[in-house]
């Protein structure tokens, strides 16, 4: 439930039930199934806390956020109908309404950004975008003990010239994704199946399975 508290666990076997119940039972929810009331600017400034502990390979801080404001929703439309016009001048109206629509989804808007400097051989690309996705999941993980919910969206515009223009992000800075967040309305619970597909032990080149 929102604003529901636990007390704190005691011991190493609390800790376990407690958090793999809430990684177990956290869903996406899409932005046109999360509505009002979003996080406060408490609980938002606790969420980008959460956000703050993910692994960080030499302390570089390779991400940020850029929040999209209520009365800035408007502008971000226009946006989206402007990077869609870029790819296809001659955009049917409905799918013009359908791309300024997304601007007003959610109550909470987050834009994340993947920092590519200051530049440090021993931290590659790949590092750094690990860094903002275990960000991005902390972050998915601490709204869901608020009893709010979110998700992660992209799309062709996110990777445009003209949206990096747009938030004035710098040369070396990539938009990323935007996080949606808002209290979950009517979504359904998906099936992720089986995880144990998902891990297989290493078969060396030079010793064969069992050696």
């Amino acid at each position: 439930m929102r604003g529901m508290s636990h007390p704190a666990p005691e011991t190493p076997t609390d800790w376990d039930a407690l958090v793999t119940s809430l990684i177990a039972s956290r869903q996406s929810v899409p932005p046109k199934r999360l509505v009002a009331p979003g996080p406060s600017a408490e609980q938002l400034s606790r969420l980008v806390q959460a956000a703050h502990t993910a692994p960080d390979h030499r302390g570089l801080q390779p991400w940020r956020l850029i929040h999209i404001a209520d009365d800035q929703r408007a502008a971000l439309a226009d946006l989206f109908e402007a990077c869609s016009r870029d790819r296809e001048p001659d955009l049917p109206a409905d799918r013009i309404a359908d791309s300024r629509s997304k601007a007003h989804r959610a109550p909470c808007l987050l834009l994340a950004v993947l920092c590519h400097q200051p530049e440090d051989p021993e931290v590659p690309a790949t590092e750094r975008a690990v860094s903002l996705g275990a960000a991005l999941m902390a972050m998915l993980l601490a709204a869901h003990g608020m009893g709010l919910a979110g998700m992660l969206t992209s799309g062709r515009a996110v990777r445009t010239a003209r949206f990096a223009q747009a938030f004035g992000l710098a040369a070396h800075e990539q938009a990323v994704c935007f996080v949606s967040l808002g209290t979950p309305h009517g979504a359904r619970r998906r099936d992720r199946g089986d995880a144990s597909a998902r891990i297989s032990p290493w078969i060396s080149a030079r010793h064969g399975p069992g050696t």
